[in-house]
Parts: structure tokens; sequence; C-alpha cells
């Protein structure tokens, strides 16, 4: 009897913690810049930001990105990254991500990123952002955001680059926080 008391309490637990796991389904959503930090402190933050995470296929998303510095609003600042669901894990792209890590919290849904700087304080960044039900309201951001959505479809970024499905995907694994292993 107390075998299969044990037994089932074991497979009771497989059970919640394969349901508590996190799925590539948890990150697509939009999001909204709610802080921006440097340590030390310092001007390079954002002012604004929007992430917008798309679903591509049953393995990958796109994560597109707008922003405006604070110190110099009215330059250039968009971006996109491609992320692989593989061994239970999302992995971020390797080109390019050296120096960024991404986080996300499925409970409240927060996605916060880290950048490194290489400057001689050697800056660190933390961007927090929030979900939001759509797309940027703000001009700029929607602008920036159209801007990385055609980048990454873009013919020529296709030919040097190649499809994001034959990118590695082995360095960089965005981390899900307070989740169930």
């Amino acid at each position: 009897m107390l075998k299969n008391a044990s037994a089932l309490m074991f497979f009771a637990a497989c059970i919640s913690s394969y349901a508590a796991t996190p799925t590539i389904d948890v990150l697509p959503g939009e999001y909204n810049l709610t802080s921006s930090t440097t340590a030390p402190v310092g001007n390079w933050v954002y002012s604004k930001a929007h992430v917008s995470v798309r679903k591509l296929d049953e393995r990958h998303v796109v994560i597109l990105f707008a922003c405006e510095w604070k110190r110099n609003p009215k330059a250039a600042c968009d971006d996109y990254y491609f992320a692989q669901w593989r061994d239970g894990g999302l992995y971020l792209q390797d080109m390019n991500t050296d120096a960024l890590r991404i986080y996300f919290d499925p409970s409240t849904r927060a996605l916060t990123m880290i950048s490194r700087a290489v400057d001689a304080k050697e800056s660190v960044r933390r961007d927090v952002f929030s979900p939001v039900g759509n797309a940027p309201d703000d001009a700029t951001l929607a602008r920036r955001l159209k801007r990385s959505e055609k980048s990454y479809v873009h013919p020529e970024n296709l030919r040097v680059f190649g499809p994001y499905s034959k990118w590695k995907y082995d360095n960089n694994r965005i981390e899900f926080q307070n989740a169930t292993p």
C-alpha cells in the first residue's frame, strides 16, 4: 500500500512539474519598456522602447525591438533577434548576441534584457518590459518596429545570413524565471 501511494505521489509530482514547464507559446506578445537602468549610473538608457515577440513556426520566434535613446532620441534604434525552441528551452541566436541576456518570467510575463557595453566603465544596462495588448501607440516606436520587421525578411539579409532555421542557437539560452525546471 505504501509503495502504491509513493508511486502515485511521484507520478502526480511529475505531471504538475510537466504542466508548469514553459513552452515556446508563453513568450509571443507585445511588451513596453517599464524601466531602463545602468550600472554604473549613466545615460546609456532608453527613454522608451517596445518588444514584439512573434512565433514563426513550431520551433522559432522572432524578437522585434524598437527603442529611443535617452541621450539621442533621433538616432536609429531598432533590431531583431531569432530564438529557437529545443531541449525544453529557448535559445537566442549565436550571431551578435554575446553581450545580451534575456530573462522571462511566465507568471508575470515580464521580459528583462541585460546588455553589457564595450566601454571604459564596463557598463551594464537592465531593461524591463511588461506585457501590453497591442503594438506601440507611439509613432516613432511603431515606425522603428516596422523597420526591424522589414529587415529580418529583407532579401539581402536572407542572402547574406541565410534562413533563420539554419542559424546556430547554442550559446545563449533565454532564462525562464520562477518556472519549475
